[in-house]
């Protein structure tokens, strides 16, 4: 009986080790409950975000040659300015579709490069000679439409739409973007066509890819639930094809001296700088 009695005692309390060891309290079972409910619960995550960028481009662009040639030729002065910066304000609008990762969809809208000055200017190339209030206008307006890939490296925003620390991400961007060049009546063009140049009155315009990527980070401010972002990187833009028609739709184009085969590319690539204002939401 007495060893009976203790094996007895031996599996009851046996039981009662394992029961305390995987044992639950009522608020461990409630918080499990929750948890898996939560993971059941599927939101989505979005946001919303304004930029403005600013750029650099090379000094020795086509279209600073162009604008050295020009200058050589009218005179007084030097009224073509060279193209050396960019500017530009954009939007984006975009979701979560992984805990890291987001999608977008935006736009460029740059700020008109290059100059427009009037007066009184002897031109040494032919057709014009002397002219009074000309109009010397270069000017270069670029819009783009893009969609993009961001991953959070670090403090992604969670199912809430909330990031609470800074966080770090990379990202990578193309995009389709237009360019329309509007530039002096009576220009010199090269016809692509007879190999002799003529007259150019309409704007040049193309139409080309680009390519970005940057990386940066992102900080909660106590306005609105707002993220502070700033980040860096390259951007990829050559207009290669930028060129008007005459009456006849053969092709015109500017070239940076007198040998038409130089023909002007406006190569927009080169560093950028960016400063951001973004909102998360969930639904």
């Amino acid at each position: 009986m007495p060893r009976k009695f203790a094996l007895l005692m031996s599996v009851i309390f046996l039981f009662v080790c394992i029961g305390s060891a995987f044992g639950q309290t009522e608020d461990e079972i409630v918080a499990r409950y929750l948890k898996k409910a939560e993971k059941k619960q599927k939101r989505t995550v979005g946001f919303f975000s304004a930029n403005f960028t600013y750029g650099m481009l090379s000094d020795n662009s086509d279209y600073n040659k162009f604008a050295d040639y020009a200058n050589a030729n009218i005179s007084p002065g030097y009224p073509i300015s060279g193209i050396w910066r960019t500017s530009q304000i954009g939007a984006e609008f975009g979701m979560m579709f992984t805990s890291r990762m987001a999608m977008r969809l935006g736009f460029d809208y740059w700020s008109k490069l290059g100059s427009s000055e009037t007066g009184d200017y002897t031109m040494g190339i032919a057709p014009l000679g002397a002219q009074s209030d000309l109009n010397l206008k270069s000017e270069v307006q670029v819009l783009g439409f893009k969609g993009g890939v961001d991953y959070y490296l670090l403090n992604p925003p969670n199912r809430e739409g909330i990031i609470e620390s800074l966080a770090l991400r990379v990202g990578v961007t193309g995009g389709v973007y237009f360019a329309k060049w509007d530039i002096w009546d009576g220009i010199t063009s090269f016809n692509l066509s007879t190999d002799n140049f003529e007259q150019n009155i309409d704007p040049l315009k193309a139409t080309a890819p680009g390519f970005t990527a940057m990386a940066g980070i992102e900080y909660p401010t106590p306005v609105f639930d707002l993220l502070l972002g700033v980040s860096g990187g390259y951007q990829y833009l050559n207009f290669n094809k930028i060129k008007s028609y005459n009456t006849v739709d053969e092709e015109l184009y500017v070239s940076y001296s007198s040998n038409g085969s130089d023909r002007v590319e406006l190569d927009f690539s080169g560093l950028r700088g960016r400063v951001e204002l973004k909102r998360f939401f969930s639904w």
